[in-house]
């Protein structure tokens, strides 16, 4: 987007060529006015050409010293809330960027514009000049003209000023939004990886809970034949369904008093656990009509299955597969790769589930590289510096 700017090229060489012809053809009077004006003309081309050499473009400071984001997804727990911000400034920088683009299009525009003018405005000058060296027209016309040239050539500086400033801006405000989007997309892959080490962590607290044992008592009645005995009412007796749903209503209670206030309303399917029952009758009797009464003693091993806990907390099924143990690694650089047991798995932040044993965690940044070696038989955190 440079501008080069050359107000008088091929003046100064046609000039001379036709002051020498003014010179043998006219008086000696007017010689020495052809040469007052040369001089002056010539004066008047250098002393422009210092002042746009001395014109230094200006930067716009508070640009350059806007907010920077980097450090904005490494401090502390990031929220939703601080994502939606982060967007909303990159939209607030986006749509900047294409007002400051828009103004350099118009400035540029009126540049265009301002250079055929002048170039217009040379071309005039010289056809006139060749009137007043040749054949000795007046000087109020090319006067006028040349007036009019150095005000266009002002305005041209001040439009080539404001151009250069635009641009300036305009770079530097790219680099900010690019530097806010990096920032945002690193922040929604910290925030993606802070809620799976949250999940991991409550699937694991969760998990505590759901392997238990449960004994209680169930009243029953019924009729059974007169023919039969007591014993062999209630030994013919169902009492699987009865039991399932007893074990279920009991498991829901205790586990509602216990986790209501990490997972609210809990709701079980026979699905997410497995049982082992045995249960002895404690009181029983029969009428002669038959009718049998009978209080049940009921006792249950329960013990959850792997998914029970993420569908509990409706997680990602992912988070209770067989590995026991978490592992988080993370590091102060963007773009690293992670290698455990010189298997890669990505950049960091990195949060991952594994079977207890000694693993090999390596990290490459660039050409740097990190080894530690851990035994993992209980969740770690592994930071990295580079």
């Amino acid at each position: 987007m440079g501008i080069q700017i050359n107000y008088w090229e091929g003046i100064e060489s046609h000039m001379r060529i036709k002051s020498l012809l003014g010179i043998l053809r006219r008086p000696i009077t007017y010689v020495v006015t052809s040469v007052f004006f040369i001089a002056s003309l010539l004066a008047f081309q250098y002393a422009f050409a210092q002042d746009v050499v001395s014109s230094a473009p200006l930067t716009d400071d508070k640009a350059l010293s806007a907010q920077n984001y980097t450090s904005t997804a490494r401090l502390g727990l990031i929220s939703n809330e601080g994502i939606e911000e982060l967007v909303s400034r990159v939209g607030e920088l986006d749509e900047k960027k294409s007002q400051l683009d828009n103004a350099w299009r118009i400035e540029r525009n009126k540049y265009d514009a301002m250079k055929i003018r002048i170039d217009d405005s040379k071309k005039t000058i010289r056809l006139e000049m060749d009137e007043v060296l040749l054949n000795g027209s007046p000087r109020e016309r090319l006067d006028e003209l040349l007036s009019q040239h150095e005000s266009l050539s002002k305005n041209e500086k001040e439009v080539v000023k404001q151009v250069t400033q635009l641009e300036e801006k305009l770079s530097a405000h790219k680099s900010l939004l690019i530097q806010a989007n990096r920032d945002l997309e690193r922040m929604r892959t910290l925030y993606a990886a802070q809620q799976r080490e949250q999940d991991i962590l409550r699937v694991q607290e969760i998990t505590r809970f759901l392997d238990r044992d449960l004994s209680f008592s169930e009243h029953i009645s019924f009729k059974c034949s007169t023919t039969k005995s007591l014993a062999a009412c209630l030994n013919d007796y169902p009492l699987d369904s009865i039991i399932q749903n007893g074990v279920r209503e009991h498991y829901q209670i205790a586990l509602s008093n216990e986790l209501a206030e990490k997972i609210g309303a809990i709701r079980l399917s026979s699905d997410w656990y497995s049982t082992q029952t045995n249960h002895n009758f404690t009181g029983a009797s029969m009428n002669l009509d038959g009718s049998v009464s009978a209080e049940v003693e009921i006792r249950a091993s329960i013990v959850s299955r792997k998914m029970m806990a993420c569908s509990l907390l409706k997680a990602s099924a992912d988070l209770c597969e067989a590995q026991s143990t978490s592992l988080i690694v993370r590091s102060n650089k963007y773009g690293d790769q992670v290698y455990i047991n010189n298997k890669p798995y990505g950049s960091t932040p990195l949060s991952i589930m594994l079977d207890p044993g000694v693993y090999n965690v390596k990290i490459k940044y660039q050409e740097l590289t990190q080894n530690r070696t851990l035994t993992l038989d209980e969740n770690r955190q592994l930071n990295f510096v580079f």
